[in-house]
């Protein structure tokens, strides 16, 4: 009897063990499967891709070089604008805005993303109001880039097609509201994750803080839709209808020329030519804007539990920021008073430092002259 009840004992104390070790093995595993699919704010991930050494350097040299060209080319842009006198006009104070949208993308984000990079994260190590700012300037600024795009098309658009009421609707007292709206809905944006819609937090793939996609799905969704589908939306409808308006133009042109012949083909080569360069800035503008942020959408919108790869993502995020560094050489490329007033800008600042010193050493021959001379005349 005793020895069957130590057998008993002995054999449920074997299946305890047992059932121990599958309960530790299946643990293991969940936080294994729970650590692959972990939300990009958790803190125990802060670190996760500092090995990554290559990735990582390559993220750095080209977060550096949209730093630099983001800064030098918005910073032309809003210079051009200032001393050009063939540029200060209402409709360039939608450029301004863009300019200064992407110099915060440039200028702060991206140098924080390379502090990121640069300390592999650690740098954001207990600093979460630090990152609460980065992620609201961040969201806000790439916001109110996009939206400055869809600005100028539809200031383009209403200039050309609607003439007649450009002035009702863009004017020196207007233009203030105009510009407040825009960075307010921008806020807007971004204001539910200071309320707990959304959030702001580290991501550990970026090495960035910015806003956590996957924390609430609808907000995810929210947001590309507001600031990315709608001014994508108003940026296409405006140049289709420049196009389809410069188009219908050209026709009523020809058919008045018809009566003269002799101006008729000069005419028609005239609108064919303005009609060519028009349609090369629409499709730039609106293939770049579209090239540059869709990547962006699709993976938010489609990794919704934030378990793809770093790669797609860090590739991803890196264009929507490229489409910063980039938009003052499209709008400079496109107009030549742009083009003008950049040279200009460069030609001063390069020019600036050798007519200082050559200044100075006028300045100096000039004592040294007026030394001699009076020394002359004490000796006479």
């Amino acid at each position: 009897m005793v020895e069957t009840t130590a057998t008993s004992l002995i054999t449920d104390t074997s299946l305890a063990d047992v059932n121990f070790t599958i309960y530790d093995i299946e643990m293991t595993s969940t936080v294994n499967v729970s650590s692959t699919s972990m939300d990009v704010g958790d803190d125990t991930g802060i670190h996760l891709y500092a090995d990554e050494h290559v990735f990582n350097t390559i993220l750095l040299a080209v977060t550096v070089t949209m730093t630099a060209f983001g800064c030098v080319g918005n910073a032309l842009v809003i210079g051009a604008v200032l001393t050009h006198r063939k540029l200060r006009n209402l409709g360039n104070a939608f450029v301004v805005n863009l300019a200064v949208a992407d110099l915060a993308v440039s200028a702060f984000i991206n140098a924080f993303g390379i502090a990121g990079v640069v300390t592999t994260g650690a740098f954001f190590d207990n600093r979460h109001v630090l990152c609460q700012v980065i992620g609201v300037i961040c969201i806000m600024s790439c916001s109110c880039s996009l939206w400055s795009i869809a600005s100028i098309g539809v200031n383009r658009y209403i200039a050309i097609v609607h003439g007649s009421i450009y002035r009702d609707i863009f004017n020196k007292r207007t233009l203030p509201f105009l510009l407040i709206t825009l960075w307010s809905i921008c806020f807007f944006i971004d204001l539910p994750n200071l309320t707990g819609w959304g959030a702001h937090t580290f991501d550990p793939k970026l090495m960035l803080c910015t806003y956590n996609y996957a924390e609430a799905y609808s907000y995810t969704f929210f947001f590309i839709l507001v600031g990315f589908g709608i001014p994508l939306t108003a940026l296409i409808y405006s140049y289709a209808r420049i196009v389809i308006y410069a188009r219908a133009t050209k026709a009523q042109v020809a058919a008045i020329s018809k009566a003269d012949k002799s101006k008729s083909s000069t005419t028609n080569q005239a609108i064919r030519n303005n009609d060519l360069r028009l349609l090369r800035s629409v499709l730039t503008i609106v293939v770049v804007f579209f090239i540059m942020w869709t990547p962006y959408a699709a993976i938010v919108v489609f990794d919704r539990y934030a378990t793809w790869s770093r790669t797609p993502h860090v590739v991803a995020v890196v264009m929507a920021h490229m489409n910063s560094c980039i938009n003052s050489i499209i709008y400079g490329a496109t107009n030549k008073n742009f083009r003008q007033a950049y040279a200009r800008l460069l030609i001063t600042l390069f020019t600036c430092g050798t007519r200082r010193e050559m200044q100075k050493k006028d300045q100096q021959q000039r004592k040294i002259m007026a030394t001699s001379n009076t020394s002359t005349a004490s000796n006479i």
